[in-house]
């Protein structure tokens, strides 16, 4: 911590060990031989020096002084990511304001203020349905934690990142851990727990992933039923028989076949469940390891993990990519993998090393999402024109149908949209048969170019190893 007590400047004034006591110094000024004693001039020097700083000391020196009952510091710091560190300072309200547990809050202001009156920065903490929380960007804050008392204070960077400082009595050094082990555990058991968030710890609103035009075929939210919704309550029950109750789930489909409505269709299903959706861009070196580690912390609990394919080829057939033997083991290490059911999306299955994609105990269920049987595309068409304001009294729903034969829902989306706009274009008010027609038939041919495009750049079905030769 900053600042000086009064035994440091005690000792500062002390700290004069010499071996030699030949200090005399002689100076001739004219006539007059003038004799100095160099360790003198010295001694009083220091002592000045540590007058003045006991002068100093200010009311934030005494404060920390009185928390710690006069011992001396010890001064403990950790790093926390992200919003990681904004939750753990969340917890630590809620704990402090708990009359049942022994931590409570003296004091808090801005960090630089040795005069302890000027508030600190704060930033909003929205943790959804739960609430919206501030706390200190650059504060301190003076806790009483029961057996004794401690300072902390935050430092962060420009990506938000926290490094917590804690000063606790040197007689309690190993409470200054067990202290920041103790919120960093509760954060995860107690306030994400039941909540959807990114690997950031970005708290999501589950309502936005409730959409009302989802329509999956019987077959596919049958199997997602099975191996996913209806697995979920039977992890406790293998726990107690002493078997792994840790799964995995691979969507495989082109994309637009539906994957994000699955996922959507899960979160919805598993209301009160905790879910870590990982996009492609938050897969690093590390992060598969930490996502896992703080999933089993929260279990029963989903990890969704997006795009599987887009990290960059997850392969060896390409090459030892980073975060492969990462993925590997924490899906299927030594350390288990108890209460984490694992749900992934891949466009592309050839991209993904063997060990991943054919290996129980990774992703031991691999299911087909492909495009929608005509019943399916009959009602999600019908779902799109209500968005829209109603289908044409003389649209041939049969004739619809049979038109958008293998386009997927995305591509049927397209459709109604596309139909609606060019019916505000032509200055109508609703959709009628002419714009069905032109929007069916420029959707089809885009996707015939898309399709004939892709199948030209994958150079007539070599495998991944010579695409990248």
């Amino acid at each position: 911590m900053d600042g000086f007590t009064d035994e440091q400047a005690r000792d500062d004034e002390q700290h004069m060990d010499l071996e030699t006591e030949d200090f005399i110094a002689t100076v001739d000024l004219g006539e007059t031989p003038i004799r100095v004693d160099m360790f003198d001039f010295h001694r009083t020097n220091k002592g000045a020096l540590a007058a003045l700083r006991r002068a100093t000391v200010t009311p934030r020196d005494r404060a920390r002084k009185d928390i710690l009952n006069g011992e001396e510091l010890h001064n403990h710091s950790r790093f926390f990511p992200r919003h990681l560190g904004n939750l753990m300072l969340v917890m630590l309200q809620q704990r402090c304001k708990d009359e049942t547990h022994p931590w409570s809050m003296i004091r808090e202001f801005h960090k630089d203020d040795s005069n302890m009156e000027i508030p600190p920065d704060y930033c909003r903490v929205d943790l959804g349905s739960r609430g919206i929380f501030e706390v200190g960007v650059d504060a301190e804050v003076h806790l009483d934690l029961g057996a004794h008392g401690a300072v902390l204070y935050m430092t962060h960077d420009h990506d938000g990142d926290r490094r917590f400082h804690v000063g606790v009595p040197k007689t309690q050094r190993a409470e200054a851990d067990r202290f920041l082990e103790e919120l960093e555990e509760a954060v995860f058991t107690t306030l994400l727990k039941g909540l959807v968030m990114t690997s950031t710890y970005r708290v999501l609103d589950r309502e936005a992933y409730h959409d009302e035009r989802l329509t999956l075929s019987k077959d596919i939210e049958e199997a997602i039923d099975r191996e996913v919704i209806q697995y979920v309550p039977l992890m406790g029950e293998l726990e107690d028989l002493g078997v792994p109750s840790s799964r995995g789930v691979l969507l495989v489909g082109e994309p637009g076949t539906g994957k994000t409505m699955i996922v959507k269709h899960i979160v919805r299903s598993l209301a009160d469940l905790s879910i870590i959706i990982v996009t492609p861009d938050e897969l690093g070196r590390g992060s598969v390891r930490r996502i896992f580690e703080h999933a089993r912390r929260m279990s029963p609990c989903v990890v969704v993990l997006e795009d599987l394919d887009n990290v960059g080829a997850i392969s060896r057939d390409i090459a030892q990519h980073p975060i492969l033997g990462e993925l590997l083991v924490a899906m299927d290490g030594t350390d288990g993998n108890s209460g984490v059911l694992a749900v992934a999306t891949t466009n592309n299955l050839n991209l993904l090393d063997g060990a991943i994609r054919a290996r129980p105990g990774r992703f031991d269920r691999v299911i087909a999402v492909e495009a929608p049987s005509s019943d399916v595309r009959r009602a999600m068409l019908t779902r799109q024109m209500e968005t829209f304001g109603g289908r044409p009294e003389d649209l041939d729903l049969r004739w619809l149908v049979r038109e958008t034969e293998g386009l997927t829902g995305a591509y049927l989306n397209e459709v109604v949209k596309s139909a609606f706009i060019r019916a505000r274009q032509r200055g109508q008010t609703s959709i009628e048969v002419v714009d069905m027609e032109a929007a069916v038939s420029d959707v089809v041919g885009s996707r015939k170019v898309a399709i004939e495009g892709r199948r030209n750049a994958s150079s007539h079905g070599s495998p991944p190893s010579q695409l990248f030769a």
